[in-house]
């Protein structure tokens, strides 16, 4: 199939979930002849505009793939490609990825554009967490980073705080810019993960990291797929559309108030979901599709 389309080129500009990554490189040049090119040239340190100026050059790259880890470094990037190559179309806006970095930019985002979308409250600052917590509201602490570089994800939740005594001990060794507060909803063993490609969704149950309970059989740390209703479904991908992405993930608690929306992931790993690699890559191939056929469409009428 591939050996009858013309080569086309996607840059990517990636430093996480570098398998993932691989295996789109594979399906998308066996299946659609499309070559995915490093723009990094030894890791972000070297990344520079020379060097994407080079490649940009050497080939006509069609289409944008970022996905980074969350470091300062990141702005650099951003500013290099808004500058260099301001009309590629990218997977996940840029916009979107650096919102995603910071928890606290995600869920004010959320807040500001999408008031169907339950989610926890929030506390931008120390003394607005400790003010809540000294009322009886018990906090849960992360850093406010979200993807950093070689850190566990259990190591990126600081802990829960019953009482604003326990949210002083948690937080002392850290600068406040460090963190995110959030209000606790208590324990839920289950944690429900959606995935989008698209128009595609797909949840599956995961359990809580937060509990720690080394007692599951092998049986219950299966992910088990679960339906999506409608309504959660069709308020979950306008989401992704205010953010700017079309491949992310959600996951979410059930209450009795209904689903909570407690982390956003601009491009997960999608391991727990085998056919998320050809439906990505089947996804970027109607996407440069798409925007090829528009501009032809755009020039016949023009001309």
């Amino acid at each position: 199939m591939a050996n009858n389309i013309k080569r086309k080129y996607i840059g990517a500009i990636c430093n996480r979930d570098l398998e993932v990554l691989e295996n789109i490189k594979k399906f998308l040049i066996k299946n659609y002849n499309i070559t995915i090119v490093n723009l990094m040239k030894n890791g972000l340190e070297s990344f520079n505009t020379k060097y994407l100026e080079k490649r940009l050059k050497k080939y006509p790259i069609s289409f944008l793939i970022v996905k980074l880890t969350t470091q300062e470094l990141n702005e650099k990037i951003y500013r290099i490609v808004k500058k260099t190559c301001p009309e590629i179309p990218i997977l996940n806006t840029l916009e979107s990825v650096q919102i995603c970095e910071s928890r606290q930019n995600t869920f004010n985002f959320i807040k500001q554009n999408s008031k169907k979308i339950l989610t926890p409250h929030s506390f931008s600052t120390k003394l607005e967490a400790i003010h809540i917590s000294q009322k009886g509201t018990p906090i849960i602490v992360k850093l406010n980073s979200h993807n950093i570089p070689d850190l566990p994800k259990n190591d990126r939740i600081i802990g829960i705080a019953k009482n604003y005594r326990e949210l002083l001990e948690l937080i002392k060794i850290y600068n406040e810019k460090e963190l995110f507060f959030q209000e606790y909803l208590g324990e839920h063993d289950i944690i429900y993960k959606i995935y989008v490609i698209g128009n595609w969704v797909v949840s599956i149950t995961s359990h809580n990291r937060l509990q720690q309970n080394d007692q599951l059989s092998p049986l219950e740390l299966l992910h088990i797929r679960i339906p999506v209703e409608e309504p959660l479904k069709k308020r979950i991908i306008r989401l992704g559309r205010k953010f700017g992405m079309s491949v992310y993930g959600v996951d979410y608690i059930m209450t009795e108030k209904g689903p909570y929306v407690v982390d956003i992931n601009d491009f997960p790993s999608f391991k727990s979901v085998p056919e998320g690699v050809s439906l990505i890559s089947d996804h970027i191939y109607n996407l440069i599709n798409m925007r090829e056929m528009y501009l032809n469409a755009y020039v016949k009428a023009k001309s």
